[in-house]
Order: structure tokens, then C-alpha cells, then sequence
């Protein structure tokens, strides 16, 4: 999901902000570390934000897909 945000040149300030949570709340989601479900106006907010089905983003919520999908896009890059 880094890989993802940083394309978009945006800070994980601004990421939570465009999403209406906080830096902290983001950075749990970005990292992994986040204790509860997301909200679907949250998926949909990724999905939009980063160019993405809600589809792929709730797979890759279901896998902790965010990591892999980051290490996939610095491979390929």
C-alpha cells in the first residue's frame, strides 16, 4: 500500500486526510496493525484513491495483501 500512496505523491498525512481518519489510523491500515474492520465508505475511499476495485481491495484485506501487493509493485518497478 506504501508503494501505492507514494505513487500518488501523497504523505500518510495526507492519504488519512483524503479518507477523513487520522495519520495514525492509516498508518495501522498501511502497516498491517489495525485492530478493526474497515468501514465499506473506507474501502471504497482505497479503491478509489488508488485506482483500484473494491474487489481487490477487500482480497487484499482478507490476505493482509497490502504488504505483498507493495513488495509486488517494487519488484516489477
Amino acid at each position: 500500500m506504501k508503494n501505492l500512496r507514494e505513487a500518488k505523491g501523497l504523505t500518510m498525512k495526507e492519504a488519512g486526510a483524503k479518507l477523513g481518519i487520522s495519520e495514525s489510523y492509516y498508518c495501522a491500515i498501511e502497516n498491517g496493525t489495525r485492530k478493526k474492520e474497515m468501514s465499506i465508505g473506507l474501502v471504497t475511499g482505497l479503491s478509489e484513491m488508488f485506482g483500484i476495485s473494491v474487489a481487490d481491495v477487500v482480497a487484499m484485506e482478507a490476505t493482509n495483501g497490502w504488504r505483498a501487493r507493495a513488495e509486488g509493485e517494487t519488484k516489477k518497478g
